[in-house]
């Protein structure tokens, strides 16, 4: 009887962390979807105000966002624990989000929106791939595998379906 309560409980947990990997993946999914919508927005934003005018206003837009969102929920930011200058590197983010919203403004009228980002997921992916390999910034140290490869491959073979 008590083996039964523990393969049912063993089960229903089982159905619980699958629903919640489900879940979680379908956040990727939505994120995806709103990364291509924001680089749309922002390529046409950038037509009007410059690549960097945009990305500077698009800056702003942010910073108010947030500072709503943490007046709202304070305990979502630790200003007290922020690393010290030893750790600067944490800090460049904030130059690479730059970079990140300046790309899609420059590249999707001129290569379009699929171009573009498939182009930033396959640079995404190849990244990543090292930073797991060797377990860079504090990154779990995940091997490089035959199959992870064989995945960028199709994912850059797509990439070149794509854009044709």
């Amino acid at each position: 009887m008590e083996k039964n309560n523990r393969l049912k409980q063993m089960h229903t947990e089982e159905k619980r962390m699958n629903l919640l990997n489900t879940s979680l993946y379908g956040m990727g999914f939505i994120a995806g979807g709103m990364i291509a919508v924001q680089s749309v927005l922002n390529a046409t934003l950038g037509s009007r105000a410059g690549n960097f005018g945009s990305v500077l206003i698009l800056t702003f837009v942010s910073i108010g966002l947030l500072l709503v969102i943490i007046l709202i929920f304070p305990k979502t930011a630790r200003f007290k624990s922020l690393p010290g200058p030893s750790e600067w590197y944490l800090y460049a983010g904030g130059l690479l989000g730059v970079a990140i919203l300046a790309a899609p403004i420059f590249l999707v009228p001129r290569i379009g929106t699929t171009s573009t980002l498939v182009a930033i997921v396959f640079g995404q992916l190849v990244i990543a791939l090292l930073l797991d390999h060797f377990g860079l910034f504090a990154s779990p140290q995940i091997s490089i595998t035959l199959t992870r490869i064989l995945g960028i491959v199709l994912v850059a073979a797509g990439a070149f379906l794509v854009s044709r």
